[in-house]
C-alpha cells in the first residue's frame, strides 16, 4: 500500500481477534487498518477453508471460444460469475443496458437504441462484443435465447448501436417482439476490465489459462469519487481493490486425459517464480556506530539519524536477477529497486504531459501540501497511469530539472513512456522516489540504466545505505537453489523511529562463535504484492479458432439441495 501510513502492524501469527479502542487515547491509522486486516484475514481464511484453494459458481470464469462467425482465433470468452482464489472473491459481472425496439433488421445486422451510452462504466466501442438477450421479468416466454453480437458503429447523438450478427429467422422476429431486450458485456481475454492490452495468442500451440488475483492500492487520483466534495474534496482515506487478471502461459500437454495437472510450461522458471520460491529476501537495520567483529551482529549503539519518523519502502523496479557487480551489459538488465521515505505516497495528479528532445514537461494539479510532500530539483520521479500499474511495467525514472511553481509546471530530464503521454484518460500521476547514488565503498547505491538502484546481494558485512543510517542487505539464494528472480512491484516496509534511533525489523537471538547471545536481523520475503493463482483451462489455438481441452481446470462450488 503506497499510502501515507505510520506502519503496517498486522501479523497473522499473533492471532489477534480484534482491536479495542480506549478512551482518551491518541488515534493511529495503524490500529484502524489492523482491525480491517484482522477481519479480512478471517473472512478470506474462512472462504479458503470452505471452498478450497479455488472454486466458483457454475459458469464463472469458464473459458470458451467467442461464439461468432468468422471464428475468432486470437481471443476467448471469460464466463461471468464469482470465483474464489485463496479466499479472494473475483467477480466477473455485467450490469445490462436496456435497448429499445430496433430501427431496422437485416439478415446480418440490426440497429437498436440504447438506454445509455455506457456499459459497466465504459462507453460502447466499435468492434466490442456484447450479449443480446430478452430479460422477460413477467411470466412470459423469452422471445429468443442469448446470442453474442458485435457492435460495428456507435451513434452518440441518436444513442444508436449497429450490431452485427445472424439476425435472420427467429432471432430477428424475436428481437422485434421482445418484452425486455437488453445488452450485457461479453468479457474476453483481450477486453478484461483490469488487464489492458494483453498479448494476442499466436496461432498454433497450447496454452494454460490461469487466474491471477491481487490487491491494488487506489487513491483519489485513480478514483476521484473517494473525495467528499461537500468538504472541499480533501485527501482522506484510500482504498484497496481486488484485481483479477486472466493470463496465459505457452507449453505442452503431457497427458490429454488430465491436461491441467500435466501441463508443461515452455518457461521452466514460470511456476517457481509465481509461487515464490525464487523471490529475493531482505534484511534491514540501523547503521552501526562501531564496527562489529561479526557482520551479522547488531551492536547496541545502532543509530537512525533522521529528524522525522518515517516508513521506508524498498520496491523492486526492473525485474530479473541481482547485479553481479560488473559493467554493461549486465548492469542494463539486472534487477533494480527504488526507495521512498514516505512509503511511496508522495504523488501528484498530472494535468498534461509533453515530451521531446530528451525532455518531459508535466503540468500538475498541485505541488504538494508542504515541503515534506513536495518536489525539489534533482528528485527522481516515475510517471504512472492505470495501464502501467496493471501491466506491472517498469519504465525509466525521470529526474526533476526545474519547477515553475506559478504554472505548476515541472521539467524532467528523460523521455516519458509514449503510451502514458497519449493516454489522457488513464489517471496519470507523478510519484516521487528518494534513492540517490553514493560511494559504493561506503555502502552507497549504484544506479542502473533505468535510474533505479541496482540490486546487489551479500551475506557478509556489505550493506547498502538508503539514508540517515537506514541499511538494507539483499540476501543470496538459499544454497542449492537457482538465482533469485526479483519481481517488479515486490516491496518491503521499514519503519524508522526517532524515539529509539532505530528501525523496526524482526530479529532473532543466536549464538556467536564464542557462545555469547547476539541479536541479528531476520531475512524476510517481500511484504507484497501477494499474488494468488488458480488454473482455469488449457486451450489449443489453430487457424480454425480456439478450442478448450476437456475437462477444464476449474473447481465448482457444489450447493446442497437437501
Amino acid at each position: 500500500m503506497k499510502a501515507d501510513l505510520t506502519r503496517d502492524t498486522f501479523r497473522s501469527f499473533k492471532h489477534f481477534r480484534r482491536v479495542l479502542m480506549q478512551q482518551g487515547r491518541v488515534q493511529l491509522d495503524a490500529d484502524w487498518n489492523e482491525q480491517g486486516a484482522i477481519l479480512l484475514h478471517y473472512l478470506q481464511s474462512l472462504a479458503r477453508d470452505l471452498i478450497g484453494q479455488a472454486g466458483g459458481t457454475e459458469g464463472a470464469f469458464a473459458i470458451s471460444p467467442v461464439p461468432f462467425t468468422p471464428a475468432v482465433t486470437t481471443d476467448f470468452r471469460i464466463g461471468l460469475g464469482d470465483y474464489y482464489v485463496d479466499g479472494i472473491l473475483c467477480e466477473a459481472e455485467s450490469n445490462p443496458v436496456y435497448v429499445f425496439q430496433p430501427g431496422s433488421i437485416t439478415a446480418t445486422s440490426a440497429v437498436v437504441t440504447a438506454d445509455r451510452l455506457t456499459l459497466d462504466g465504459a462507453e460502447f466501442q466499435a468492434n466490442q462484443f456484447v450479449e443480446l438477450f430478452d430479460d422477460a421479468t413477467l411470466p412470459l416466454t423469452a422471445a429468443f435465447s442469448p446470442i453474442v453480437v458485435q457492435i460495428t458503429s456507435v451513434d452518440p447523438v441518436k444513442r444508436q448501436l449497429t450490431l452485427a450478427g445472424p439476425f435472420a429467422g427467429p432471432l430477428g422476429t424475436g428481437l422485434s417482439t421482445a418484452s425486455n431486450p437488453e445488452l450485457r458485456r461479453v468479457i474476453t481475454y483481450l477486453t478484461q476490465p483490469d488487464y489492458p492490452e494483453p498479448d494476442p495468442l499466436p496461432t498454433g500451440g497450447s496454452y494454460l489459462v490461469y487466474l491471477d488475483a491481487w490487491e491494488r492500492h487506489i487513491t483519489y487520483i485513480e478514483d476521484d469519487h473517494i473525495r467528499e466534495v461537500a468538504l472541499g474534496g480533501p485527501d482522506t482515506a484510500t482504498r484497496a481493490k481486488a484485481v483479477w487478471q486472466v493470463k496465459v502461459a505457452s507449453g505442452t500437454v503431457g497427458n490429454p486425459n488430465s491436461p491441467c495437472d500435466n501441463f508443461n510450461p515452455s518457461d521452466k522458471t514460470l511456476l517457481p517464480l509465481i509461487f515464490g520460491i525464487l523471490r529475493g529476501r531482505l534484511k534491514a537495520m540501523a547503521q552501526q556506530k562501531s564496527v562489529s567483529t561479526d557482520p551479522c551482529i547488531i551492536p547496541p549503539d545502532t543509530n537512525y539519524r533522521g529528524a522525522e519518523n518515517q516508513l521506508y519502502r524498498v520496491e523492486i523496479h526492473r525485474p530479473g536477477a541481482a547485479w553481479n557487480g560488473s559493467d554493461d551489459p549486465q548492469s542494463t538488465v539486472a534487477a533494480t529497486f527504488k526507495c521512498s521515505r514516505e512509503n511511496g505516497s508522495v504523488v501528484f495528479s498530472v494535468v498534461s504531459v509533453a515530451t521531446g528532445s530528451g525532455i518531459t514537461t508535466v503540468v500538475l494539479e498541485n505541488l504538494g501540501r508542504d515541503d515534506r510532500f513536495g518536489l525539489s530539483e534533482g528528485d527522481w520521479v516515475e510517471l504512472v497511469d492505470d495501464a502501467y500499474v496493471l501491466q506491472n511495467t517498469a519504465s525509466n525514472l525521470l529526474r526533476v530539472q526545474a519547477i515553475d511553481s506559478g504554472l505548476l509546471k515541472v521539467t524532467l530530464t528523460g523521455t516519458a513512456n509514449p503510451e502514458i503521454v497519449s493516454n489522457t484518460a488513464g489517471h496519470r500521476l507523478l510519484r516521487r522516489w528518494d534513492q540517490t547514488a553514493g560511494d559504493p565503498a561506503e555502502g552507497g547505491l549504484t544506479l542502473g540504466s533505468d535510474n533505479a538502484a541496482l540490486v546487489q546481494e551479500s551475506s557478509d558485512g556489505n550493506w547498502l545505505v538508503l539514508e540517515d543510517g537506514v541499511q538494507i542487505q539483499f540476501q543470496p539464494p538459499v544454497p542449492g537453489r537457482p538465482p533469485n528472480q526479483y519481481r517488479t512491484g515486490d516491496y518491503w516496509l521499514i519503519p524508522a523511529r526517532t524515539a529509539t534511533s532505530d528501525v523496526e525489523w524482526p530479529r532473532e537471538t543466536v549464538k556467536d562463535s564464542s557462545g555469547a547471545s547476539v541479536i541479528v536481523p531476520i531475512a524476510k520475503l517481500p511484504d507484497g504484492i501477494q499474488h494468488h493463482y488458480a488454473p482455469l483451462a488449457v486451450v489449443n489455438v489453430t487457424d480454425g479458432g480456439i478450442s478448450v481441452v476437456k475437462p477444464d481446470c476449474r473447481k465448482l462450488i457444489k450447493l446442497s439441495t437437501s
